[in-house]
């Protein structure tokens, strides 16, 4: 047995500690919930009557219900299938046999009688085979004196009157009874046809001796097609109880159509429920415990957030409950009623765990959740209402899983759900055409089907953030989400603090690679390392990359406040993220980032001034970081920085330098509570390395050109300066020239204007 199942088997934590009870009382509790939820339909205020016995009282519908006798319909089904009669087809073993002997007769007559004995030496070697064995020596010595050519007639009339009336169904035997009466049609068209009586009486004993078996057998294929079309010809009988009608009186025995009648309305008491209650818990803890298994080994620490499992449970306990909702709604028809299995969101369940747990968790829940609703649906027997609830949650809930395994944001939820709803119809389809149902049936499975799709979809995307914030789950896309540069806070960083913003894309660029290495989640690290340096809003000119001119504020004041400003942007990014509302996974990165370091480079500046000065005083005040994830943060910070201050950098010395910040780290004992190996730490300088060798990386360094040739270049560029200065000048002095000349026309036409005017007045005078 694997070594993880024994230790789940034999765990380490004692009875005694509370928090372990806590998690075996929630199990119950759950384990509680399921076998109730499952089996409540074997319970209820229901009747005790039994099928043979007196009714104890006056049962009436309680609603109106259209019901099919079933019992009436199969009888009826049956009759019709038992009166098609069987389809009888030749047997060609008999045929074969047949045809084989009669060829082999004439074949040894026709040798014999080409043969150089004599003749009592020929009708000798004749008698050796039926049924020459029981003719006389005068027929057979007829026989031998016929003609090759009245041999080949005589056997072709016998071969076609003998297999012809064994093949033909209306004439042929079918069982041991007719092969006389067979026999004697054979002989009857015998007598009647061209031959010879030599070969007439030949052609008797041939019947009489090798006829022995029936001719035709049963054609299964055949018959059982003509009695199904048959089956499927008998329509229902269908029964309309309005509400109070009576079903069964007082002292009535309830038979079998008082029985479905019953069964159809629900009102029929199962006579043992405890039995099948049993088998039902059994079955729900079983479930239980292959889910733990398959958790453990899929989430190592899945007991240490236990809490994910209580997810699991209220989504199933959630799903089960509206299930059993939908399977109460009456649709006016028994047959009917079943089709609202098809409205039972499985897929929200399994949308919903794939998103914040996983793809390989959610297949099993989706397979247990799938067993459990069909056995809800039809506890206490095995019914088609039960299958068709079970199968529908089955693959409802694994195609909800492919929909949503590659989501890149929640708006792609609702192409999930118009996705589910296709394969819903799909599926209703071809059961529809598995059971033969008819297409009012089938088109109102199709508009349960697609509002099943679109059901979970919603149901999906309006509990997810609940779920999210209420289990401190981060999921991806929440995390893309929050990547989106045009996030507030990223949108603000690179407005406010654009050096701190390219410092965190290229530490977020190393995290997520060196994360691949090492199995840790990419997404949240790139994600994290973006919000890392928030904090830095605040006072965004007190960091370095920030700083475009040459002034440096920190050269202004002591460096215990530098240090406290440096410090600070921690508890500052703290406040904004809480303030924004970042997961509890991205504050955690922030709040560890820098661990319990120390600002050496103020603490070594202080140093100058007060030699006494204590260490504390320049130490974060946060926590060594805790997950792989936060380590991988803070190792591409510091990584980072350094490569970005050290001028010359080749991939050599970028590997030398970040080996030896790695190393510093770890000594300083900033690795010490994370799940970092000495493998991991060698994969995260590789990963390291290898982006920042393509970023880094070193430029070329053009030739500068002979003092010739600039003296060249030189010349050219005046001689053309001054060429293009006298083109202006020349184009100036046009539009000098140009402009006068309109200033004339401007003037003479202002001199002209009073003259014009005077003169009208005049006129008009």
């Amino acid at each position: 047995m694997d070594k993880k199942i024994k230790k789940l088997l034999s765990p380490k934590v004692p009875y005694q500690n509370s928090k372990f009870k806590y998690q075996v009382s929630v199990f119950v509790l759950f384990f509680l919930l399921f076998t109730s939820v499952i089996s409540s339909g074997l319970f209820g205020s229901k009747l005790n009557v039994e099928l043979g016995e007196p009714s104890p009282q006056l049962i009436t519908a309680p609603y109106t219900l259209e019901i099919t006798d079933l019992t009436t319909y199969y009888e009826e089904q049956e009759s019709a299938a038992n009166s098609v009669a069987s389809v009888y087809t030749p047997d060609e073993t008999q045929i074969s046999f047949l045809s084989d002997n009669l060829s082999h007769c004439f074949q040894l007559l026709k040798q014999q009688s080409n043969s150089k004995m004599d003749t009592s030496q020929k009708i000798a070697e004749l008698r050796k085979t039926p049924p020459f064995s029981i003719l006389t020596d005068n027929t057979l010595q007829s026989m031998l004196s016929l003609s090759e050519n009245d041999m080949e007639k005589s056997e072709q009339i016998i071969s076609r009157v003998i297999l012809g009336i064994a093949r033909d169904p209306n004439s042929g035997a079918k069982s041991k009874t007719e092969v006389p009466l067979l026999k004697d049609r054979m002989k009857e068209q015998i007598n009647k046809s061209s031959l010879t009586p030599v070969m007439k009486t030949f052609s008797q004993d041939f019947i009489e001796l090798l006829v022995s078996n029936p001719t035709l057998i049963v054609d299964q294929a055949e018959t059982k097609k003509l009695k199904d079309i048959a089956s499927s010809r008998v329509k229902p009988s269908v029964h309309t109880y309005v509400a109070n009608e009576k079903i069964v009186g007082p002292g009535e025995i309830v038979d079998e159509r008082v029985s479905q009648v019953l069964l159809a309305y629900g009102l029929i008491k199962v006579k043992s429920p405890w039995k099948p209650t049993a088998g039902i818990a059994i079955l729900v803890l079983v479930s239980m415990f292959i889910l733990l298994v398959f958790s453990y080994q899929i989430t190592p620490d899945i007991f240490e957030k236990w809490k994910r499992l209580v997810l699991i449970g209220i989504l199933m306990f959630l799903v089960l409950a509206l299930g059993k909702a939908f399977l109460a709604i009456n649709l006016g028809k028994s047959d009917l009623n079943n089709l609202t299995a098809i409205l039972i969101p499985a897929a929200w369940v399994t949308m919903t765990v794939t998103i914040l747990l996983g793809v390989k968790i959610a297949i099993v829940v989706g397979i247990i959740l799938g067993v459990f609703v069909g056995t809800m649906a039809d506890p206490g027997s095995v019914g088609a209402s039960g299958s068709l609830a079970g199968l529908f949650a089955l693959i409802g809930g694994l195609i909800g899983i492919q929909s949503v395994a590659k989501l890149d944001q929640r708006s792609d939820l609702a192409r999930a759900g118009l996705y589910l709803a296709l394969v819903n119809v799909a599926l209703v389809s071809a059961v529809a055409l598995i059971l033969g149902l008819n297409p009012t049936y089938w088109l109102i499975g199709c508009v349960l089907a697609i509002s099943n799709g679109f059901f979970a979809s919603v149901l999906t995307m309006g509990t997810l953030p609940w779920f999210e914030s209420g289990f401190n789950i981060t999921s991806a896309v929440r995390l893309l989400e929050l990547s989106n540069p045009n996030a507030p806070l990223l949108k603000e960083l690179l407005m406010e603090a654009p050096g701190t913003y390219h410092h965190s894309v290229l530490v977020g660029n190393l995290a997520e690679t060196a994360a691949e290495e090492v199995k840790a989640d990419p997404v949240l690290v790139r994600v994290g390392a973006l919000y890392h340096d928030i904090g830095k809003l605040k006072r965004p000119y007190f960091f370095i990359e920030n700083q475009f001119s040459k002034d440096n504020p920190h050269d202004k004041i002591a460096p215990t406040l530098s240090s406290l400003i440096v410090i600070s942007h921690v508890k500052d990014g703290l406040e904004m993220a809480k303030e924004h509302k970042l997961p509890e996974s991205i504050r955690d990165i922030i709040a560890q980032h820098h661990g319990d370091s120390l600002a050496s480079f103020f603490y070594h500046k202080a140093l100058e001034e007060n030699p006494d000065i204590p260490e504390e005083a320049f130490r974060y005040d946060g926590i060594r970081p805790q997950s792989k994830e936060a380590a991988l943060v803070l190792l591409a910070d510091n990584v980072e920085a350094a490569v970005r201050s050290q001028k010359g950098n080749t991939p050599g010395r970028i590997e030398g330098l970040v080996r030896k910040i790695i190393k510093e780290k770890f000594d300083e004992g900033l690795l010490d509570q994370c799940d970092l190996t000495f493998r991991d730490l060698d994969k995260i300088s590789i990963a390291f390395v290898k982006v920042l060798s393509g970023i880094f990386h070193s430029r070329v360094e053009y030739p500068e050109l002979p003092p010739s040739k600039l003296k060249v270049i030189e010349s050219a560029r005046t001689a053309q300066s001054e060429e293009e200065i006298m083109k202006t000048d020349e184009k100036d002095h046009n539009n000098k020239e140009e402009d006068k000349e309109e200033v004339k026309k401007d003037e003479a036409q202002t001199l002209s204007e009073p003259e014009e005017t005077e003169s009208k007045k005049n006129t008009s005078k």
